[in-house]
């Protein structure tokens, strides 16, 4: 099939900024960045190892029990807080351990809880697996996923279900931030389109006049399509199996507007996770990609093979 216009055009976001949480610590986030996309996950389950713990001058360690169902692993872990000589302070563990405090001799101090502190100080990428996908954005991007979270019935129902199927899993909160940009592809070297150069250059024309700078509720509305049909996550219904459609409203910009596809990206290495779901793993180093016509309709924006040394048309 031959391409409509010279110029195509597909919608690229990516993840610029991702962190993780336990459920009951989001109201402990606040770095100022805009999260629209969340994933709830289960995780291996993480305790600090009681009578573990040794003090050094620049830091401390502690060994981590790291449960996944059955297995069981033991992970030492080096810890440094501050800047300060770590002799100076007291240390204690809560109940359930999952809190390192660190307390000066009038009882002040910082908790480390023992999420946070194994994503930043562990050798091992923690297994994160995806079961739910959703997204916040408001009208005009003023509620964020923590406005979803504080009161989601779905992450209720989930966390009820994990504590009584998977008491040896824990459940976690992953929040990305996104940002947008767009691609384009030029052929002029086949000279066959589909459309006339005039209705080429009015297309063109018509993306330039509202390029995707900015977050949109669109552009999230896209981009938790396209996650929720790739992974297809345990507790989603919707989109993962009728994604793309020219019938979902919630992203409909882009069949008015004729993009081409859709393109998304993730980097949890980052923050040091592996994502994958029962149906999918993700790879770094493959993003993930939708035309949003059938082949039979258009040629797809990604449909590119090297020949004779040259990047061209299949």
């Amino acid at each position: 099939m031959k391409r409509k216009y010279l110029a195509e055009f597909a919608l690229h976001t990516y993840s610029s900024h991702v962190t993780m949480s336990y459920p009951n610590d989001l109201d402990l986030i606040n770095d100022g960045h805009d999260y629209h996309i969340y994933m709830i996950n289960l995780i291996p389950k993480l305790t600090y190892i009681d009578n573990t713990l040794e003090i050094f001058e620049h830091f401390v360690t502690i060994d981590v029990l790291v449960k996944k169902a059955e297995v069981e692993n033991v992970e030492k872990l080096r810890i440094r807080f501050a800047d300060v000589d770590h002799r100076d302070y007291n240390y204690n563990l809560d109940k359930p351990k999952k809190t390192l405090s660190m307390l000066d001799e009038e009882g002040g101090g910082i908790g480390a809880r023992v999420l946070p502190v194994y994503l930043q100080f562990s050798q091992k990428n923690l297994d994160t697996e995806i079961i739910y996908i959703g997204r916040s954005f408001g009208k005009n991007g003023e509620r964020n996923a923590f406005h979803r979270l504080k009161s989601h019935s779905t992450l209720q129902k989930i966390q009820a279900d994990v504590m009584f199927n998977e008491p040896g899993l824990d459940l976690a909160i992953t929040l990305w931030e996104f940002t947008p940009r767009l691609l384009s592809s030029f052929d002029g070297i086949t000279k066959q389109y589909q459309k006339s150069m005039e209705e080429d250059y009015q297309h063109m024309l018509k993306i330039a006049n509202d390029p995707p700078l900015t977050l949109k509720k669109d552009i999230i509305a896209i981009t938790e399509a396209a996650l929720i049909h790739y992974f297809k996550p345990e507790y989603n219904n919707d989109y993962k199996y009728n994604f793309p459609s020219e019938e979902h409203k919630d992203y409909n910009y882009y069949y008015e507007f004729d993009y081409n596809a859709v393109c998304v990206e993730l980097d949890p290495s980052a923050i040091d996770i592996n994502i994958f779901s029962k149906e999918k793993q993700y790879s770094l180093f493959k993003s993930i990609e939708y035309p949003l016509h059938s082949e039979e309709e258009r040629r797809s924006f990604f449909k590119f093979v090297v020949k004779d040394g040259f990047l061209g048309e299949d």
